[in-house]
């Protein structure tokens, strides 16, 4: 009988025990193989995102806040934009094919992106929740809400961890393991909104170039072995925040915006469509153009100050521009001189600008009531003046004297022209160009 037990004891003791391995945070290229490398992978030394290594949120560099409920009531969205991990996860941004992790191929189950928003150390970067949006969160800016929505998976981030799972589509592997690139991460949607309340906030300043230097949505990396490993979907970011930040690729703050609170203007109407009349390519040679008229209305604060200087502490100044937004069209335009020495484009172009079908040496053209061309603005940029597309809003725009609660209408008349662009060749085909109207404190 003993040596029975015996026997059954070493048998016991040759069984392999399934398990997993660890995952493992690639920084040099000896942890890739030859076939990873031949494949276009790359890897090298890198820092998670931490509270001054992080990325910007690119939102507009100025963000207008009115303390009206009229003209500015709770919910009016503010700003938004979209935030990657391959271009500002990180101060130093990723190339797509940088390979951040190595894991075994019986851990492919095992492996996800977590996302939450920074609720430890204070109220205003993800802690208290708001009631005026839904899964809105008190910033540090008075009356400023934001919200972070994963682009992947639709939900929005909170102080609760919560998670997405990686699948063979988001990784690379060979013979024996897994590598998971910068690419696999997700990117971001921010949204900042207006709200009444003021139960949180630490900045209430006329002017505030926003400056608390630390994060608010982050994405980490779970893995087996990794530290990141028991946190789970429901763990509150408060008191759980495994892995900073170094199995931290992404994590983004507000870092740049400028927030201006004051009197102000907000767009009441402006045509969705502008439609011009055929013409053909030989009167546009000729000098001939096509025209139509559009009008823009704005709703305005009485005590709004009409100007394109920088606002400060003490004056809010309001101006009024048409944004160019596609970027073939901004691009387009450059490459053909139509830019002003502050970045502003003297020519709307159609957006799809050099491809087939559609008409080449041809711009359209913005007059004011007047008849002075205006520059058209290629990005938000503040306090660039009319060279670079701004106007004080009274300069393109007559008060209807209308004044009601302290808000009065004013309405601009313009004309879309279309015309050959100087020392271009015209071609026959089709323009299709947008431009939004843009009203900001400067």
């Amino acid at each position: 009988m003993f040596n029975l037990r015996r026997i059954i004891t070493l048998l016991m003791l040759t069984v392999p025990l399934a398990s997993h391995a660890n995952c493992t945070k690639v920084t040099s290229t000896s942890l890739l193989s030859s076939e990873i490398i031949a494949a276009g992978y790359t890897a090298g030394t890198w820092r998670g995102a931490c509270n001054t290594c992080g990325g910007s949120s690119n939102i507009n560099n100025v963000v207008s806040i009115s303390s009206s409920s009229s003209i500015m009531p709770s919910g009016t969205l503010l700003a938004t934009s979209t935030v990657t991990t391959l271009g500002s996860g990180r101060s130093a941004g990723y190339d797509a094919n940088h390979i951040l992790y190595r894991c075994a191929l019986a851990d492919a189950d095992s492996l996800y992106e977590q996302y939450s928003l920074r609720a430890y150390g204070n109220d205003v970067t993800g802690y208290q929740i708001t009631d005026e949006i839904e899964d809105g969160y008190y910033s540090y800016v008075k009356n400023v809400a934001f919200r972070l929505t994963n682009t992947l998976t639709g939900e929005h981030y909170s102080r609760y961890w919560k998670s997405r799972k990686l699948t063979s589509d988001s990784w690379v592997e060979d013979s024996g393991y897994i590598y998971i690139p910068a690419s696999a991460f997700s990117d971001a949607v921010w949204e900042l909104f207006k709200i009444d309340s003021t139960s949180y906030y630490k900045n209430s300043a006329a002017r505030y170039a926003y400056a608390y230097g630390v994060t608010i949505g982050r994405l980490a990396f779970k893995g087996p072995g990794l530290n990141t490993a028991n946190q789970n979907d429901g763990d509150d970011s408060r008191t759980i925040y495994l892995g900073y930040f170094e199995n931290w690729p992404s994590a983004w703050d507000l870092a740049g915006v400028v927030f201006v609170r004051g009197t102000t203007c907000m767009i009441q109407d402006y045509p969705s469509v502008v439609s011009l009349p055929p013409i053909s390519s030989t009167s546009l040679s000729n000098g001939q153009t096509s025209t139509s008229n559009f009008d823009i209305s704005l709703k305005c604060e009485d005590g709004a100050i009409s100007s394109v200087n920088a606002s400060t502490a003490s004056s809010a100044n309001v101006a009024m521009g048409l944004l160019v937004k596609n970027s073939n069209a901004v691009t387009a335009a450059t490459n053909l001189g139509l830019v002003t020495s502050n970045g502003g484009l003297t020519h709307l172009l159609d957006t799809s600008y050099g491809s087939n079908g559609v008409a080449s040496g041809v711009g359209i053209r913005i007059y004011n009531e007047s008849g002075t061309a205006l520059n058209l603005l290629s990005s938000t940029t503040a306090a660039t003046g009319n060279t670079g597309g701004w106007y004080a809003y009274k300069d393109l725009t007559t008060s209807q004297d209308d004044s009601t609660d302290g808000v009065t209408t004013y309405t601009g008349n313009f004309t879309a022209s279309l015309e050959a662009i100087s020392g271009e060749t015209v071609s026959a085909g089709t323009v299709n160009a947008q431009l939004q109207v843009v009203v900001s404190f400067q």
